[in-house]
């Protein structure tokens, strides 16, 4: 059974209502869908990039509901490390020619994930202080 707290009135997770989440949300969704119209001979790379970017979401979501500061503060460094790890990933996409011609919509995804990266760094800080 789930604890009340993890809850809102209204019965969504209040995990979902984090604007961090939310764009960590998006960014999965965007790349998977992204990921799709590129040349599925680099799948080993796609798999990378989608367990680093669903990682972040989920994070999120598990720290939201944990119970001290200490742990919050855990997993949302996990999901930091996985944005970090995203943004590597992101910049092969870039660079290569031959893994996907979308970089317009590679470096959107890139941006999204700065931000995602600087929010996170915030919460971090707030519950070591």
């Amino acid at each position: 059974m789930k604890k009340a707290e993890e809850r809102d009135s209204d019965s969504v997770p209040r995990y979902r209502k984090l604007l961090v989440w939310q764009k960590a949300h998006k960014n999965a969704i965007f790349l998977i869908q992204l990921l799709d119209k590129c040349n599925p001979k680099y799948a080993r790379i796609f798999d990378q990039c989608i367990g680093a970017v669903t990682s972040i979401g989920a994070n999120i979501a598990e720290g939201n509901v944990s119970g001290t500061n200490k742990q919050k503060e855990n997993y949302f460094q996990i999901a930091l490390n996985s944005s970090y790890e995203l943004d590597n990933w992101l910049q092969i996409l870039k660079d290569t020619k031959t893994i996907c011609s979308n970089k317009e919509s590679v470096s959107a995804l890139e941006k999204e994930n700065i931000e995602i990266i600087k929010i996170l760094s915030t919460i971090i800080s707030n519950l070591s202080s």
